[in-house]
């Protein structure tokens, strides 16, 4: 009987991790290398928060827990993961993503009640107009009654821009460059990319980033996914006029 059991129970463990779909599963309720950022809401800002924050390879930032603050996110090829600067209760705060891709889910944490509104804005390079820019989706977050529920939020890294990559004598396009579903800091023209943060009572969103590649075709279970499971396949098109 215990022996029956035994494989009963071991059939039923096994095909509870057979799921398809990387959305069919929270990645908060399994095991995997990721990145974990915290952005905490605070009423004010102690400096001892963020003492020797560049040598501190932290995962904590503060906002503002009612009101607006800035969140600016650059990927360096040569950097990692790191938050380079802890207070955006001054209105900014700084984050460098790791070289590579990533699936990004959120929950929000902390009290009932608390929600925040995030919208992901670029500044990018183009050549007729000097530079455009793009509010590129956003994404709202509220910590409900129960068990906090985790969201995919790649619609904010994997975004649409078309952008004007030549001009004539004139100063007029003669070709523009399209991205559709293309990981923000790939665009050669990216300028600058942040987010908006407007928080209302949100004590804390917690951010993962779980690392994956673009082949959509190469068959590994860690192609970068959307939240309902289809595989992201970023394409760049050129339009000449």
């Amino acid at each position: 009987m215990k022996t029956r059991l035994s494989i009963i129970l071991g059939l039923l463990i096994v095909a509870a991790f057979i799921i398809p779909g990387a959305s069919a599963v929270s990645p908060f309720q399994v095991q995997g290398s990721h990145y974990n950022l915290n952005i905490i809401g605070t009423k004010s800002y102690d400096e001892t928060f963020g003492k020797e924050v560049g040598d501190s390879m932290g995962h904590t930032l503060f906002v503002k827990l009612n009101g607006k603050s800035r969140i600016t996110m650059t990927q360096a090829l040569d950097g990692v993961f790191r938050v380079t600067d802890r207070n955006g209760c001054d209105g900014q705060a700084e984050f460098n993503v790791a070289p590579g891709h990533y699936n990004v889910y959120a929950r929000a944490l902390g009290t009932p009640n608390g929600k925040v509104n995030v919208s992901a804005w670029g500044n990018f390079t183009d050549l007729e107009t000097g530079y455009q820019l793009i509010n590129l989706g956003y994404v709202n977050l509220a910590r409900e009654s129960g068990k906090p529920r985790s969201v995919n939020i790649n619609s904010l890294f994997y975004v649409d821009a078309s952008l004007c990559t030549m001009v004539d004598e004139f100063g007029v396009c003669t070709e523009t460059t399209s991205y559709n579903d293309y990981w923000v800091f790939d665009i050669a023209e990216l300028f600058d990319y942040w987010w908006d943060y407007d928080n209302n009572g949100l004590k804390n969103l917690q951010v993962r980033f779980y690392e994956c590649t673009l082949d959509p075709t190469g068959g590994a279970d860690d192609y970068c996914r959307w939240g309902d499971g289809t595989p992201i396949d970023s394409t760049k098109t050129v339009v000449t006029t």
